[in-house]
């Protein structure tokens, strides 16, 4: 009989065994906590096997947790100096963390993370073209539609995440989390915990530990019909989008150097559904230099569809700021989404 650690090794073997060798260099994103432990595990027996032919780690040191964040780090680099391959760490500047504003811990978290990550996985980086594996799993991908769900989210952001971002890799978001324990316990791999997930004070902790386990005791199968449900709405919602953006002109323009810009036709987008223009409107955003990876505001996005639904002569100029750095401009003609 397989063991689970093997399933789990077969699962992303299957997958990485289909990429052309010279796209099998990964770096794997690394907490220290189980699921990146055991994930960092199996891509090091791949690098045995020379299924893959470079491996690295990374870390991302926050610095919110005094001595365990520091413990966290060393336990990182000591799993890629006992594999014998480079140790990727980066930390969070004491600027970073004191100028945090608008964003949640976890939300500002991973920002820095990707952040990070996109930096060493571009220009002329020795790591640019590595993929970056994350050991997300479907736990973390149904909190996340729950999350989206109670918060206020649209079809087209229901998801949250996808196996496949740019060069970002998610092998197991249909492992769950007891099968990455008892990989890891067949294995005897020693991890670390982060005293911070026990925690109530973060709502994904609380789903998490209170709402997602009381939902499968009820539906056993719950785990695998919500990220179902939210694979039906990414599909539907962005062959609907497609459609939108075309009716839109919808089109990106260089900022001059510092990114792209998206440009819609005003009168278009305001003829569409609201909650069509909405999703046009989010992914105009996300779609210049800056918007990859950060969370809009409906009421935000509801603000610059009011001003390009009023936008044909009183106001001939409404700006925005979406997020940090990303901004929505409505004029008579167009609706422009830019990076600032």
């Amino acid at each position: 009989m397989s063991s689970k650690f093997d399933s789990l090794k077969d699962l992303a073997e299957a997958k990485i065994s289909h990429f052309p060798l010279e796209k099998r260099a990964v770096i794997v994103s690394c907490s220290g906590g189980v699921d990146s432990t055991v994930l960092f595990a199996v891509f090091c027996e791949f690098l045995k096997a020379k299924i893959i032919f470079s491996l690295s780690l990374f870390h991302f040191n926050y610095g919110l947790r005094g001595d365990e964040s520091d413990g966290d780090e060393t336990f990182c680099r000591d799993l890629a100096l006992g594999a014998g391959v480079p140790f990727l760490g980066s930390r969070a500047t004491a600027e970073q963390r004191a100028t945090r504003q608008g964003e949640g811990v976890q939300a500002w978290a991973r920002r820095l993370r990707r952040d990070a990550l996109m930096q060493l996985t571009s220009g002329e980086s020795d790591f640019a073209e590595n993929i970056v594996a994350l050991a997300h799993h479907a736990d973390d991908a149904a909190e996340t539609v729950i999350m989206r769900l109670l918060r206020g989210t649209s079809l087209a952001t229901m998801r949250g995440m996808a196996e496949w971002d740019g060069r970002w890799w998610r092998p197991w978001l249909g492992v769950s989390k007891g099968d990455i324990l008892a990989a890891a316990g067949e294995r005897g791999l020693l991890y670390r915990e982060d005293s911070s997930n026990e925690k109530l004070d973060y709502a994904r902790n609380v789903v998490r530990h209170k709402i997602l386990p009381e939902l499968l005791k009820l539906w056993p199968s719950g785990r695998q019909k919500i990220l179902d449900l939210s694979e039906d709405a990414h599909t539907v919602s962005q062959y609907a989008l497609g459609k939108a953006l075309a009716e839109c002109g919808m089109r990106l323009e260089s900022q001059g150097g510092t990114g792209l810009s998206a440009v819609c036709i005003r009168e278009a987008l305001v003829a569409l559904p609201e909650s069509m223009a909405i999703a046009v409107l989010a992914h105009m955003a996300q779609s210049t230099s800056a918007g990859g990876w950060r969370q809009l505001s409906r009421a935000n996005l509801l603000k610059v569809l009011g001003a390009a639904n009023n936008g044909s002569g009183e106001q001939p100029r409404f700006v925005l700021e979406m997020s940090q750095g990303i901004f929505l401009e409505v004029t008579p003609a167009v609706v422009r989404a830019f990076s600032g």
